[in-house]
């Protein structure tokens, strides 16, 4: 047994001898590979599209950034994927992603037209666009192939409003740098935690939310309010502003009441704002548009300040 002890002493004192000699200049070092990256931003007021106002664009301002400043970009394209959400023939929600995994091409900066590096190109996202690159696309829902934008099972995706609210849209980019690589994917460190650098913007669509021209359709606005204790709202009050007149609809006192707001025919532009009162708990309501549809119901408790209204269906 001492002998073997010994054998391990000797082995153990070799390795330290042999690794404290270590060359360190044989260790050979890794070469990075330079790199570039994107940064997109969203400079409209809005950063969605809007289904009834299809003539809403979504601004966006897109950089390369090579950090160490040692790859220079030349060419620099911008694709749009589609992505829908709808319910199969068994009831499951599903997406049918249109453009696949890499979109299809909405916008190229090539030569002079590609910015230095850190420095935005600015474009706009359009549904006329969109669309264009879309229109031919057809998907089997279930009872076998129609084109996308003539979908029976969607009646409110038509002529005018080509994309609907659960519609997602997002943009990404390659870039082509000068010594001819391309850069199409990072890591998702990169896109997710990397300070000033993503790999995709989404754009949903969304709903306007102010009413222009109220008065059409009849101008009929009927307002529905609950008390849920039946003592009034107790100072609470939803705010009608119609071209600057203030009209004020609240229950003074009971459990209910149902109002009509009548939009004068040359009405340009008309909002509602919930005013708190003492006891916000018990409040309750509904507001309902010329067409019928429910534009904004709320409540107990509803929030103070403007109301937001659903104006898809308008």
């Amino acid at each position: 047994m001492k002998s073997l002890k010994k054998y391990i002493i000797v082995m153990i004192a070799s390795v330290g001898i042999i690794t404290s000699c270590k060359d360190e200049s044989l260790q050979v070092v890794p070469e990075w590979e330079t790199g570039v990256h994107g940064f997109a931003t969203v400079t409209s007021a809005n950063s969605d599209l809007l289904y009834n106002d299809p003539a809403v664009d979504v601004d966006i301002d897109l950089k390369w950034i090579s950090i160490d400043g040692k790859v220079t970009v030349n060419k620099m394209e911008v694709f749009v994927l589609f992505d829908e959400a709808y319910v199969d023939v068994d009831g499951n929600p599903k997406v049918a992603s249109h453009g696949g995994t890499k979109g299809k091409l909405l916008k190229t900066f090539e030569g002079a037209a590609v910015p230095a590096n850190r420095t935005n190109v600015s474009f706009s996202v359009s549904q006329a666009e969109v669309y264009n690159l879309y229109q031919a696309s057809t998907f089997d829902y279930g009872n076998g192939s129609v084109n996308v934008f003539t979908n029976p099972e969607k009646p409110q995706r038509n002529a005018t409003q080509r994309f609907m609210w659960d519609d997602v849209l997002t943009v990404k980019w390659t870039f082509t740098a000068d010594d001819g690589r391309v850069f199409s994917s990072w890591a998702p460190s990169v896109c997710t935690e990397f300070p000033g650098a993503n790999c995709e913007r989404a754009i949903g669509v969304g709903c306007a939310t102010a009413i222009t021209n109220p008065g059409a359709n009849g101008g009929q606005y009927q307002i529905s309010m609950t008390d849920l204790y039946g003592d009034g709202w107790n100072g609470a009050a939803i705010s009608v502003n119609e071209d600057g007149v203030i009209t004020n609809y609240t229950i003074a006192n009971g459990a209910s009441s149902i109002v009509t707001h009548q939009a004068a025919p040359g009405a340009v532009s008309l909002t509602f704002t919930f005013v708190s009162g003492d006891w916000d708990s018990e409040v309750v309501f509904q507001i309902k548009s010329p067409k019928g549809n429910v534009i904004a119901s709320a409540g107990p408790s509803p929030a103070p300040g403007p109301i937001k209204l659903n104006l898809c269906l308008e």
